[in-house]
């Protein structure tokens, strides 16, 4: 198949997006992190790999590279490279007079086999997913409440999630706020229970929680982006939530230490996987 037939496939495969619920998979694509060569890719490629169902997908050679190879009979699949060439360009002189420069441009586009990690075979991949710094202060509340916090990648269509079965909070920013707001479900839970779901109340509770606590131990955080989430939800809500805000954060500051400023000292928390598909 010529090259302009692939990168067509590979417009035809991004129109789908259009077409269908594939906008999850655009979201993972904004997040990066994993060590692997697609964090180099643009946004697009990126894109095209989870379109094909994959979190990691990469050149013949490049999988050779970390001793791991194509099985027999895999079919590629094809991403957009750049095809630079150089060209002479007249470039004025301060004395009026010009000369000729070197310049690299874009003269079109090629189409660039990859293979699916789980179309291959060999050693087990060893990358990080992610790291996140979660401040000294706020171990001993992760101990007592039983949390296992673990950095991902791509957390459904959140920048986290607590668990109400095995407590698990999973990040995948680093932002204080993030761990904040998970944080203050998981207190949420300790003190009144929580219902599956996205629940309204239980939402702005812990946006809410997150910012006040922020404000009290000085993390600087977008209070603009806090307003937009709890209008999102309703404000009637929020006013109605006052009290159990209050007691979240009381259970919060009281375990902490509150100083000026941010806290330097943190944990850092770095999730690593083995990767044999």
């Amino acid at each position: 198949m010529p090259s302009s037939d692939r990168i067509k496939e590979a417009m035809e495969t991004l129109l789908k997006i259009f077409k269908e619920d594939k906008l999850e998979k655009v979201a993972r694509a904004v997040f990066k992190g994993g060590d692997i060569p697609a964090d180099k890719w643009s946004f697009l490629n990126r894109v095209l790999m989870y379109l094909n169902e994959t979190e990691d997908a990469r050149g013949f050679r490049q999988w050779q590279q970390v001793s791991r190879y194509v099985k027999k009979g895999s079919k590629a699949f094809y991403i957009i490279g750049p095809v630079t060439k150089k060209i002479k360009v007249e470039k004025p002189l301060e004395s009026g007079e010009t000369a000729k420069e070197e310049k690299q441009i874009i003269a079109g586009f090629k189409a660039i086999p990859v293979f699916k990690l789980e179309d291959t075979e060999g050693e087990p991949i060893i990358r990080e997913e992610f790291k996140v710094n979660i401040p000294c202060e706020f171990n001993g509340i992760i101990q007592e409440l039983g949390l296992k916090v673990k950095p991902v990648r791509f957390c459904g269509s959140s920048y986290g999630s607590y668990n109400l079965l095995n407590k698990n909070i999973k990040l995948a920013s680093p932002d204080i706020e993030v761990f904040l707001h998970e944080l203050s479900h998981a207190v949420d839970d300790r003190l009144n229970g929580l219902k599956p779901g996205q629940n309204k109340d239980q939402e702005v509770t812990a946006e809410f929680s997150a910012a006040v606590i922020a404000h009290l131990m000085g993390y600087k955080i977008p209070l603009v982006n806090v307003r937009e989430y709890v209008e999102h939800y309703s404000f009637k809500e929020l006013m109605g939530c006052l009290s159990r805000i209050e007691k979240i954060v009381n259970y919060v500051i009281g375990r902490t230490k509150i100083e000026t400023g941010i806290n330097q000292s943190v944990i850092s928390i770095m999730q690593q996987e083995a990767v044999t598909a």
